[in-house]
């Protein structure tokens, strides 16, 4: 009964935590399973934020490309969807446009075991993400927050470092004035000392 009420709040609130994240998963690897098929999909932004770190606790939806099996993981998923009272676009791939030519991810994990059919997820690793971020640079307060951790955690926090990371996975963007003040603004506050 408290299962079914989370998943009932989670759709009121449009937000997943990480055991929501991996239940959705987990079915959806269920699912391809017992079709005897094997999807793949490649996780980035909150979600994979939220599935590698203990920072960021929730995210709106799963970012994210699926590299195999495309028509059946989104069927799935669908069906995920309504057996678990997800929103219809809980794994999404809206945010792709984000994606680099140089892309990172590693494996994450199977689901729902390793060596049979279902579902392999891999996540973008933490310079991909932080770049994207950099990339999209949205002034919500989550992406700010995610950017300032991700900084912190891989130790790029001048503004050389994030400006170098984000023309290295994205060589072919035109930096703006803007965002280099962004990026400068951002590793100012990096280094700033804690206010008492």
């Amino acid at each position: 009964m408290a299962r079914m009420k989370k998943f009932a709040e989670f759709k009121a609130g449009q937000r997943m935590d990480k055991e929501q994240i991996h239940k959705a998963l987990g079915r959806l690897g269920e699912i391809l399973r017992d079709r005897r098929v094997t999807g793949e999909i490649d996780i980035f932004g909150g979600a994979a934020i939220v599935l590698g770190f203990d920072f960021r606790r929730a995210t709106q939806d799963v970012d994210s490309l699926v590299a195999s099996g495309h028509g059946q993981v989104m069927q799935a998923a669908q069906e995920v969807g309504e057996e678990l009272h997800l929103p219809p676009n809980w794994l999404n791939e809206q945010a792709t446009v984000y994606l680099s030519q140089h892309k990172a991810f590693s494996l994450f994990r199977m689901y729902p075991s390793e060596g049979q059919f279902g579902l392999r997820v891999l996540l973008a690793k933490p310079e991909y993400i932080l770049a994207m971020k950099l990339l999209a640079f949205r002034l919500y307060a989550a992406d700010v927050d995610d950017i300032k951790h991700l900084a912190l955690h891989l130790n790029r926090t001048s503004a050389e470092d994030l400006l170098s990371l984000l023309k290295h996975y994205y060589p072919n963007e035109q930096i703006t004035p803007e965002r280099e003040l962004q990026v400068t603004e951002l590793a100012r506050k990096l280094h700033a000392p804690p206010k008492s």
